[in-house]
């Protein structure tokens, strides 16, 4: 991160005193978690359409990724049915709805080291001074780390419903699990679970008919 004392320009000597670089650090930070947010949504999105319900054909021979999409669009979408079986009961108990440790390291581990390698090499292209720890890679590795716990606890509560209960009954969870569970219904359309920001940019949103809110609702 830039410390006291950092040369930027001339015209810009508030940058080198104390609340200048801290100001500048903090916004810095918050770019970067922004963005980082918005990159989670669409590389949701990326992985959940062309991991998770289809396998990419110079990818088909990996055991692995066949195994990501046999995992959720099989075994998962396979168990948590609509209607009456989309929450959690005798049926699906022992299905598992996380990834497993293996998959979150690497995930986290490549897109914060794309991230930092990234960021290095913008401050080298536009002549930046060099930060061991660059405040907006700082603010991206923030938002991706939030967004994936978010990621997993709130698909945890959307088919476990006593878990986490008083989130589920707020307004905003009950919006967000019938737009997961028109997923369900329709496994091409709402491809977010968390920000469905990519859906509506991308045309995948689709509301979920009111005569299936009794099943998304249910306690």
């Amino acid at each position: 991160m830039y410390q006291k004392g950092t040369n930027l320009n001339s015209r810009y000597d508030f940058l080198s005193t104390k609340w200048g670089v801290i100001l500048y650090n903090f916004v810095t930070i918050l770019i970067g978690f922004i963005f980082g947010l918005v990159f989670g949504s669409f590389f949701e999105y990326f992985i959940h359409k062309n991991f998770l319900h289809h396998t990419p054909r110079l990818l088909d021979q990996s055991k692995y990724i066949k195994s990501m999409c046999l995992g959720h669009s099989v075994s998962h979408h396979g168990h948590y049915l609509p209607d009456r079986h989309y929450t959690q009961d005798i049926t699906n108990k022992e299905e598992v709805l996380t990834f497993t440790k293996y998959d979150v390291i690497f995930l986290l581990t490549g897109i914060i080291g794309l991230f930092y390698i990234t960021s290095v090499l913008i401050r080298h292209l536009f002549n930046l001074q060099f930060a061991y720890l660059p405040p907006e890679a700082i603010g991206t590795t923030i938002a991706i780390v939030i967004y994936y716990i978010a990621y997993e606890s709130l698909h945890v509560i959307m088919h476990v419903p006593h878990k986490g209960k008083w989130l589920r009954n707020t307004y905003f969870m009950r919006w967000l699990n019938r737009h997961h569970y028109q997923h369900h219904l329709i496994p091409s359309t709402n491809l977010n679970v968390v920000i469905p920001l990519a859906d509506y940019l991308l045309g995948t949103k689709r509301s979920l008919p009111k005569e299936k809110y009794v099943y998304a609702d249910a306690d």
